[in-house]
């Protein structure tokens, strides 16, 4: 099995082995698995590293078109998704309902990290909702770039 460790795919695949990471544990909680108090935390972890992986993706393609510099990496996900929503919303006014989803969730699974109860299959639900979103905010970021690179746009 061929790995990337470095560079975009290495990012696209990390993304995705995390986001199989939650499913796993969902699927064990979901089951009834006798542990699953313990088996909640790295759910949460789990979600958590897709959007450490997620975030950078979407960043380096808002780039180019942004006048902004985005920042990532810095330990703080929630953070920088405020930043980076602000800057998909103001290039696109029209993605408001799937940054409005976004938000939700994530500030679903920020609260979750400090709650002595938590609803895993809301979680769940709400994140897998926002996979499609930030994988759509990426392509239409590369075809306007390939649009403007082919002169299409100004």
């Amino acid at each position: 099995m061929r790995l990337h460790w470095t560079g975009p795919q290495s990012r696209f695949d990390q993304r995705d082995g995390a986001r199989q990471n939650a499913a796993l544990p969902y699927a064990r909680m979901s089951e009834g698995y006798p542990a699953a108090m313990t088996v909640a935390y790295r759910f949460l972890d789990a979600w958590q590293e897709y959007l450490w992986h997620a975030l950078p993706l979407l960043a380096t393609a808002l780039q180019p078109l942004s006048d902004t510099d985005l920042e990532t990496g810095t330990g703080d996900v929630f953070a920088e998704w405020a930043e980076l929503s602000w800057t998909v919303w103001n290039l696109w006014p029209d993605t408001a309902a799937d940054i409005a989803a976004a938000d939700r969730a994530i500030a679903r699974l920020r609260a979750a990290f400090f709650a002595t109860a938590v609803d895993v299959a809301a979680v769940h639900r709400e994140m897998l909702a926002v996979d499609a979103p930030l994988g759509g905010l990426e392509a239409r970021d590369e075809a306007a770039l390939d649009a403007e690179r082919d002169g299409l746009i100004g």
